[in-house]
């Protein structure tokens, strides 16, 4: 994400990123050039993965750190809130009202990212539990891409191991990425318990009415798509070799 305090910084920040990020590719260009690869692209993905894996891990390694040595952390904590002022859908009657331009005709106050010291508990294992899993599934992808870019500039991108790599980060993605957010929910909404006066009682804020947790639609597309890649992967590595047969 990239934020500034106006438009123009916002722009510019995002230009010097683009800027480093096409540094980094031009250097990987050449470098794949100059060695004389087979297929400067596939050797470039392969580098990019590769940075891509080693900088998932190294913010998989800081989150699990800063988890285990420090007690606070910035977190989105569910609530239950009511707006500050009244607003149409708060009103008796149909809540209509004349307006000219853009006006707010109801809002729900649900998360608040709250800035919290003296972490200790169940809620302080779930919350870095689950977000250190979700940071490290962010280096599957990164790897997969890398290991079936570098077997196809070597010439054998159907080899047999091809396809058990894919099934392992199908898992691997089901399991820690719908692992991690429920994980996040749930110590979200114990702090949130042991933060806020409970629902019902008397004040602006409290804890959240219902307690549950949402569980991601993305892991399981993902895993569908690399075990779908696997099984493409297993039937060409079986052609491969039976090709190779009759050579």
């Amino acid at each position: 994400m990239v934020s500034w305090t106006d438009w123009p910084g916002a722009l510019i920040y995002s230009a010097i990123l683009l800027a480093v990020v096409a540094v980094i590719v031009g250097a990987q260009i050449w470098d794949a050039r100059r060695r004389k690869s087979p297929s400067v692209v596939l050797d470039v993905v392969a580098s990019m993965g590769r940075i891509w894996v080693a900088a998932a891990l190294l913010g998989t390694v800081f989150v699990a750190v800063r988890w285990i040595w420090v007690d606070w952390a910035e977190v989105g904590v569910p609530i239950s809130g009511f707006w500050p002022t009244a607003l149409p859908c708060d009103l008796e009657g149909d809540g209509a009202f004349a307006a000219t331009g853009p006006a707010l005709s109801c809002a729900r106050m649900q998360i608040v990212d709250a800035s919290v010291v003296g972490l200790d508990g169940g809620s302080r294992w779930l919350l870095g539990i689950g977000q250190t899993l979700t940071t490290a599934v962010i280096a599957v992808p990164g790897w997969l891409v890398a290991d079936l870019a570098q077997r196809a500039v070597k010439g054998r991108p159907f080899v047999s191991g091809a396809s058990r790599w894919l099934m392992v980060g199908a898992i691997t993605v089901l399991v820690a990425g719908s692992l991690g957010s429920v994980l996040t929910d749930v110590g979200s909404t114990l702090l949130a318990q042991s933060l806020f006066p409970p629902s019902g009682s008397r004040g602006e804020i409290t804890a959240p009415y219902t307690v549950g947790f949402a569980i991601p639609l993305w892991p399981a597309g993902v895993a569908l798509g690399l075990a779908a890649l696997s099984v493409i992967f297993r039937q060409g590595a079986r052609l491969q070799r039976e090709t190779e047969g009759l050579v």
